[in-house]
């Protein structure tokens, strides 16, 4: 292919995978018998989602708190089948990002009930994704410079690529535009159609 980059590094959610939160939120209503929006409120408009995904906690912690929280009395299997919900693979996605042979990483603010359920919960996607970037496991989110000053780093000691031969591939602009400020090659995701143009095209 004609593409200069040497690594596809790839957000998850509204990329690789259709993201309807929705979903999630009536399924947990269904468990706990809380109203979605209550849900929401406590979860995520609380800034917990936010603080798991820093890694503030462990998956198992996170299900203490969650219990906590909404009173879910469910195990950690359980609340990461409920969590991975609101994620649905996009295939064409998929094989526009492995139809090429390069390396793929994934580099995601998702938080450890992703993270730990990803091979699990999404083994036709997981199985081509070696390297992954989780902003729990980094301990730092997208468009925070040192994320991608750390994920620079490991992709630089795991197959010897510098930031320009990185084509990141995200959903958000400001979490595309830091990559391109670092001399990452970057692509605002839109539609598979979009992206296996940019993938086709001459760097």
């Amino acid at each position: 292919m004609a593409i200069a980059a040497r690594v596809l590094v790839t957000d998850l959610g509204s990329v690789l995978f259709d993201f309807d939160p929705a979903r999630r939120l009536d399924l947990l209503s269904t468990r706990t018998g809380l109203a979605p929006e209550e849900l929401d409120r406590r979860l995520f408009a609380s800034g917990f989602e936010t603080r798991c995904e820093a890694g503030e906690f462990t998956a198992a912690e996170i299900r203490d708190e969650v219990e906590r929280l909404t009173g879910f009395d469910g195990g950690l299997d359980e609340l990461i089948g409920l969590w991975t919900s609101a994620f649905r693979l996009n295939r064409e996605v998929l094989d526009a990002l492995t139809g090429n042979g390069l390396p793929l990483a994934v580099f995601s603010n998702n938080g450890p009930l992703f993270a730990d359920g990803f091979d699990e919960r999404f083994p036709e996607a997981a199985r081509w994704f070696r390297h992954r970037y989780f902003a729990c496991r980094l301990r730092v989110r997208k468009p925070e410079e040192a994320a991608f000053a750390e994920v620079e780093r490991r992709l630089r000691s795991a197959v010897d690529a510098a930031p320009r031969d990185l084509l990141f591939i995200d959903d958000d602009r400001e979490n595309t535009a830091r990559a391109a400020s670092r001399g990452w090659q970057v692509h605002t995701f839109a539609s598979p159609d979009s992206l296996r143009t940019v993938l086709a095209a001459d760097f």
